[in-house]
């Protein structure tokens, strides 16, 4: 994969930053289109292109080579680092090499902190911590990022843009900047890179192009410490406090945070800001700018309010008549999930007393019986034919 050098051109109201690259033998293009805010400048670095291509060369098996400066740091931390670990996370990735013309150890000295606000739980729950009179000036936020780079599903562009409309006034509220980042990466990543797999180094690249302004990104965590690991996963989130660190340049240092709280401690802290009663979004199912109410994120996080006590301030967010209809087996598969997000939910409601029915417990039951015998049958089912056949019971079809 050769990419060429940057080239920025400005677009009414937007600045837009873009390469050309070849991928798999056909020439592409990569672009990115800012919303411009006041004196706003992007950088000319190769870094945003080089992280958002690195995982599509290493699918491909295709070396990169830069036609353009890059970032001396990051430069080492992906030949090296952070291949080793992200191959650990996505096994079917290749080890490539990555070179470019030049290299800088310069640095901005940029004083600017950025975080995304989608209005989910963890993005809620950075804003509180920091974005408050006691954070220490050198963390606090001072601008808001919303990208498009892949989690938007089938509703894509049309639905990031109602997205942004609808959060928006939270930002002007907070009197922050929302900045808001069009892309075409989604199209280069494809399923065997789907978004939940590779979100985290998909939206690290983003505060690259703003590098001349802001010295630290804060990626909002999904999990707590003690469930955090590198190894082979669906969810590139699980290893984010060990690989963000190494998305980071000499201007711009990548953190994650959050991990200290569990997501049951993050709903409690975020149902304590009024701004998330009319806003709180946190749905993957829907295609429009609104919670369905019945995907496993809504249902969660609706459990959780529930058992809190504070789904009464979330009425505008949640159709709770929805959520009723899909509660009693959401929750019954929820009694014997392996998923940590959802095992807390059960630890906690035990602590705060509020005990689940036993309809609830009996469809558990039911689940895992089904799921026992599927798996007896896919385990023998080829043992039980081979004997079968052994002894002349069993004649596999022949196919000419």
């Amino acid at each position: 994969m050769d990419i060429s050098p940057v080239s920025i051109a400005s677009k009414e109201g937007a600045i837009v930053y873009q390469v050309n690259f070849d991928l798999r033998g056909q020439a592409q293009q990569l672009w990115f289109e800012v919303s411009h805010f006041g004196n706003l400048s992007l950088s000319t670095s190769a870094d945003t292109a080089l992280v958002s291509l690195l995982l599509p060369a290493m699918l491909a098996n295709e070396n990169i080579h830069i036609a353009g400066a890059i970032s001396e740091q990051l430069l080492f931390n992906l030949n090296g680092a952070y291949q080793t670990l992200v191959i650990q996370q996505i096994p079917q990735l290749n080890r490539i090499k990555i070179s470019a013309e030049k290299t800088s150890s310069q640095s901005s000295r940029a004083k600017g902190v950025i975080t995304g606000f989608s209005a989910g739980v963890d993005s809620f729950c950075t804003l509180t911590d920091y974005f408050t009179e006691s954070t220490p000036s050198a963390r606090k936020v001072t601008h808001l990022l919303y990208n498009n780079v892949g989690s938007h599903g089938k509703g894509k562009e049309r639905l990031f843009k109602e997205r942004y409309a609808q959060l928006k006034q939270s930002a002007d509220n907070w009197q922050l900047p929302f900045i808001m980042v069009n892309s075409n990466m989604n199209d280069f990543y494809g399923r065997a890179l789907d978004f939940q797999l590779t979100h985290t180094i998909r939206n690290a690249a983003i505060p690259m192009l703003l590098q001349e302004h802001i010295g630290h990104f804060l990626y909002s965590s999904a999990y707590s410490y003690k469930d955090l690991f590198v190894g082979s996963s669906y969810d590139m989130a699980y290893s984010d406090v060990f690989s963000l660190p190494l998305l980071s340049t000499e201007s711009l240092q990548s953190h994650s945070v959050g991990s200290e709280y569990t997501r049951v401690e993050k709903t409690a802290v975020v149902a304590k800001n009024p701004e998330s009663y009319k806003v709180l979004d946190v749905c993957v199912k829907g295609d429009q700018a609104e919670n369905c109410s019945y995907c496993d994120k809504c249902l969660r996080t609706i459990l959780t309010l529930e058992i809190a006590n504070k789904l009464s301030l979330y009425e505008d967010c949640f159709n709770i008549k929805v959520y009723l209809k899909h509660k009693d087996a959401f929750i019954s598969a929820m009694l014997v999930s392996d998923d940590p997000l959802l095992k807390e939910i059960v630890v906690w409601a035990k602590q705060r007393n509020h005990y689940f029915s036993i309809r609830h417990y009996f469809f558990s039951a039911t689940i895992v019986i089904k799921r026992s015998i599927k798996w007896s049958l896919k385990t023998f089912k080829k043992p039980v034919k081979y004997i079968l056949a052994k002894l002349g019971l069993y004649h596999p079809k022949q196919y000419s």
